[in-house]
């Protein structure tokens, strides 16, 4: 995942973006660079708007104003609000607002001017970098948190409640009409120059976090400004979605404990199928050497063995010649095994037999699985020599 963080002044961003590569919940490296130094193939790549080009509008929605209606109805509910013209600001509703628009209800609206956004995202069009998603660096919590960021010359503390996100004054003495700041859940969060400050001031122990584990926690808001003009299509949000669920699953300590469990599941598999491979192997080992011992056995003059069952079924068919009966490659028995795969009526037009090998012309025989499957269980081949000659022999005849 690449995350890149938009600057205040637009006109800054020529000279580059501060960005953090990461896999979704931690920093892997951060670094500034001009956009022509970005990686295309780093993964999702997720803006990041800074707090001070937000604004955050409380509105009640009527019901049955969602759809295509939706806009036109938003910006006549911010029309005596907004300081510039409504068609010139990108109007962005929380995320739950989809739902409320079909009942009535309360929401939050985040608003951006447009223009500024189109020129901190141009130059990283310029040299194409398509921008997947678009979040606000600091977003309203239910949970209130107050972040100090920058140098104790130049500190900013910014509060995220449930009605937006405000900056707060420089004089710690007048945070007092701020209730939130005396909450028990107040969670105070630090870049790593101001934690000694906010110890001191406030008494209370800062969670220490960097401008760029920032923007990793942002890049999770559920607020999704890439809509209007930079929506991007269903396909491209589903590719989101799965890559958010796999970068999840991979790396969030949540689920560490199903990581473990799937590798052990694994490991788990790939031993049991070893231990079934072994046992396979080890049987068809002992079949093997059974064969060879029962063909030395019967057969004291054969010393070297390399296909058991054939040379037994050789071994067999000298006896029987020699005994003036009928082998198994002998002319009877393989027409009569050439005729149970011979379509009925059909007689060859010639025959030949020759060195235990049987040459058949004119008939077509039926070559399907099963017919070739009854063959050779009884040891024998069937094959087609030229255009119209088949050839009937036993396995390993050549």
């Amino acid at each position: 995942m690449l995350i890149i963080a938009l600057p205040h002044d637009a006109h800054t961003a020529s000279a580059g973006y501060a960005h953090v590569h990461a896999d979704g919940h931690s920093v892997l490296r951060s670094a500034t660079g001009a956009a022509a130094t970005l990686s295309s193939h780093a993964g999702e790549v997720v803006a990041v708007v800074p707090y001070s080009r937000l604004s955050w509008l409380p509105v009640t929605l009527p019901p049955a104003s969602q759809g295509p209606r939706l806009a036109a109805v938003l910006q006549g509910l911010l029309e005596d609000r907004l300081l510039d013209d409504a068609q010139q600001l990108h109007l962005v509703l929380s995320p739950e607002a989809e739902a409320q628009a079909r009942t009535g209800g309360p929401a939050l609206v985040a608003v951006c001017d447009k223009v500024w956004l189109r020129e901190a995202l141009a130059p990283l069009q310029a040299v194409g970098l398509t921008v997947q998603r678009i979040v606000p660096e600091l977003s309203p919590s239910a949970r209130p948190v107050l972040q100090v960021m920058g140098e104790p010359e130049h500190a900013q503390s910014v509060l995220c409640h449930a009605q937006g996100v405000t900056l707060l004054p420089p004089n710690t003495a007048q945070w007092h009409a701020f209730a939130e700041l005396t909450s028990n859940d107040l969670q105070i969060q630090a870049e790593p120059a101001m934690v000694a400050r906010v110890q001191s001031t406030l008494q209370r122990q800062p969670l220490l976090q960097s401008a760029a584990q920032r923007w990793v926690k942002s890049s999770q808001s559920d607020w999704d400004l890439a809509q209007g003009e930079w929506a991007q299509g269903q396909a491209q949000r589903l590719q989101r979605a799965l890559q958010a669920a796999w970068q999840t699953l991979v790396h969030a300590p949540a689920w560490r404990s199903v990581r473990w469990g799937l590798a052990a599941l694994l490991a788990a598999q790939v031993l049991g199928l070893n231990v079934l491979a072994w046992r396979a192997r080890s049987d068809l080992d002992a079949q093997q050497a059974s064969l060879q011992n029962i063909l030395k056995t019967t057969f004291p003059s054969v010393t070297l063995v390399i296909d058991a069952p054939l040379q037994m079924q050789r071994e067999v068919d000298l006896l029987q010649q020699q005994a003036g009966a009928t082998s198994s490659t002998d002319f009877e028995p393989l027409m009569a095994a050439l005729t149970s795969v011979l379509p009925a009526g059909q007689t060859p037009s010639q025959l030949r037999f020759s060195q235990q090998t049987l040459r058949v012309q004119g008939v077509t025989p039926d070559t399907q699985a099963s017919s070739m499957s009854r063959l050779q269980s009884q040891g024998l081949r069937l094959h087609q020599e030229g255009n119209d000659t088949w050839v009937l022999q036993a396995e390993g005849v050549k």
